[in-house]
């Protein structure tokens, strides 16, 4: 069966069985039994030569409902010069504007992303570049987006065709974004993994059967710090706290920089791909971590969920782990009070959303 029918079948499944067609009015029926934000997640229309976004939109809408997710906030991965299906919020800004009390968007990962990666190196960036990427950036909020995001600042390569990506976290136009999200009071979201010094990659499979990870690794955290302390009204967000694959982002490493900068927050992914001692969830899985739930409980106003969930088109490949039924097992877990300034009061905050 070619994959074109494969796909017609397979979505004209999801029509009858759930009883809704794609992209019809402005909200979903159903009644979720826990509601919560969730702010980090992908929307992608596939590899196909036709993309389709229509239809992973329709999924993620429904995943939503059976989950409890009030509202979802999707932006492009970090994309690479040249990687297959890059796009921009020029394709979510529709699902948005169809949807507009489930979705929000980040922009970026397929533009302000590229344009850092495009000059790793920090003595190289000319004026005509940082005025190009603060109209780029500008732009993106004209648009629409509620902030910026993917933007990679230590991206491991997870398949061959899955890029390394690293600079320096106070690289000038990551500085300059900053105060370009300072001045309108949005966020930037940031995928970096925690490496406290140079070091070898981990010995782990998974960080080396792509073959595009270096050998060694440059420590990161003191150019992170300078981003944060560049300007205290920048509100950064580094994501997928709960997921690590170096080991060292622990709850002891997450306090000491909240301690520090104010202007940090933190979303919650939970993957199996992460090493173990980083997640939060026991292992009986029936309660939290103690270390994590009293970081938790020191700074509830610092933290929010982000999944990093891909909806993708029927019939194409899937990207990444199910990570959404650890998301919710998480929120059950969390005391009610918790549960909600982190789900709804949090996010609604930092992102400028409607409750």
């Amino acid at each position: 069966m070619n994959q074109r029918i494969f796909k017609t079948i397979f979505f004209l499944f999801l029509i009858l069985y759930l009883g809704e067609e794609p992209l019809q009015g402005q909200t979903s029926s159903r009644s979720p039994q826990i509601t919560y934000i969730d702010a980090h997640n992908h929307i992608t229309g596939g590899l196909a030569q036709q993309s389709d976004f229509g239809s992973a939109a329709f999924i993620a809408l429904n995943e939503m409902d059976r989950l409890g997710i009030g509202q979802m906030i999707i932006m492009p991965p970090p994309f690479s010069l040249g990687l297959r299906g890059r796009f921009e919020i020029n394709a979510l800004i529709p699902l948005k504007e169809k949807y507009p009390d489930r979705i929000a968007v980040l922009g970026g990962g397929g533009s302000l992303n590229i344009m850092i990666h495009q000059t790793p190196n920090p003595d190289q960036v000319t004026p005509e570049q940082k005025a190009e990427f603060k109209k780029t950036a500008e732009d993106l909020l004209l648009r629409g987006a509620v902030g910026f995001g993917e933007l990679a600042v230590e991206h491991f390569s997870f398949a061959f065709d899955h890029p390394y990506e690293s600079v320096p976290a106070d690289h000038p136009l990551l500085l300059l974004l900053a105060d370009i999200g300072a001045e309108h009071n949005v966020p930037i979201d940031i995928h970096m993994e925690a490496i406290p010094q140079d070091m070898p990659l981990p010995d782990r499979r998974i960080l080396k059967r792509s073959g595009n990870n270096p050998k060694m690794l440059k420590g990161n955290l003191s150019a992170f710090e300078r981003l944060l302390a560049h300007n205290p009204k920048a509100k950064i967000i580094w994501a997928h706290v709960g997921w690590c694959n170096t080991g060292f982002r622990t709850p002891a490493l997450c306090r000491r920089f909240l301690n520090k900068h104010p202007n940090l927050y933190m979303s919650f992914k939970l993957s199996p791909e992460s090493v173990p001692e980083a997640r939060p969830i026991g292992e009986d899985r029936q309660s939290l971590k103690p270390e994590w739930l009293q970081l938790l409980k020191e700074f509830p106003d610092r933290f929010i969920i982000g999944t990093d969930q891909f909806y993708v088109p029927p019939g194409s490949r899937s990207i990444g782990p199910q990570k959404s039924e650890a998301t919710k097992l998480f929120m059950t877990l969390l005391p009610p009070d918790l549960a909600r300034q982190i789900g709804i009061e949090n996010p609604s905050k930092i992102f400028n959303l409607k409750k």
